[in-house]
């Protein structure tokens, strides 16, 4: 099965004196393999993230795209293999939905070309595949917040990368629509590597899960192997139960609260 994605041993600090955010972890992602990144706050996926896609150069380790190593790659090639989608998203563009998804489009044109048929074509198929086709010519500045996530979701779909790097990818996204964007994932020949905080939705989405701690992979395997209390316990340093799924035998993941008044 081809590699899509390879990072070994990466090292990243934001500035000098700060400790790493990013401590020796390394992650890959075959093709059509989902694969989940969960951790608590400030555990370093984000960054890991970031540094996956080119936006953040590692301060030691290396990143190979199908065996090439990245930093070899133009801006284009890379941006043609890799598509992105950030945690936090403009929320005052003035551009409609469907210009948005064109900008998914930009690494297939060359410099100062205009969007050609094909390039609409595969926008609006990007915004019908994120069920937001019927957004198409309203402001993003106009949406809501689901609704504009479905709309980047779209940008990164129109790319047609082989790998989809998404952080945070479910924010904002009700029930019916996280269903959609698996869905959409596992429809796809290449890969996906996510950055989730709702474990319950990483058990069912992913094929294997990494869980950061301090910048560091302290478990990685099938969501079975991962979501297990005495695991998550200590990571997130709060009691959580695992339970299997009745209908698929997934686990599930939820805190324990209690519920006793003081």
């Amino acid at each position: 099965m081809t590699v899509l994605l390879e990072g070994r041993d990466l090292h990243f600090r934001h500035a000098p004196d700060a400790p790493e955010a990013v401590a020796g972890a390394s992650v890959a992602v075959r093709a059509g393999e989902v694969v989940g990144v969960i951790g608590p706050n400030a555990a370093g996926k984000s960054t890991l993230a970031r540094i996956c896609c080119g936006l953040l150069a590692a301060q030691s380790g290396e990143i190979r795209l199908k065996g090439e190593p990245f930093h070899r790659l133009t801006r284009r090639e890379r941006a043609r293999r890799v598509a992105f989608l950030p945690q936090q998203q403009p929320q005052d563009l003035a551009f409609t939905a469907r210009e948005v998804a064109l900008m998914g489009r930009a690494p297939h044109l060359g410099l100062w070309m205009l969007e050609g048929p094909r390039d609409l074509e595969r926008a609006d198929a990007a915004l019908a595949e994120a069920d937001a086709l019927d957004l198409r010519d309203r402001p993003v500045s106009q949406l809501s917040g689901g609704e504009r996530q479905r709309v980047f979701l779209a940008r990164v779909f129109a790319q047609d990368a082989e790998l989809l790097i998404l952080d945070e990818p479910t924010a904002s996204l009700d029930l019916a629509h996280q269903v959609m964007l698996v869905n959409a994932l596992r429809k796809r020949a290449g890969g996906a590597l996510l950055i989730l905080h709702d474990l319950a939705l990483a058990g069912a989405a992913c094929d294997r899960l990494i869980l950061l701690l301090a910048g560091k992979v302290v478990a990685e395997g099938t969501p079975a192997d991962v979501l297990r209390p005495d695991v998550l316990s200590k990571s997130y340093r709060t009691q959580v139960d695992v339970v299997p799924d009745p209908a698929s035998g997934q686990p599930l993941v939820a805190p324990r609260i209690t519920r006793d008044r003081a």
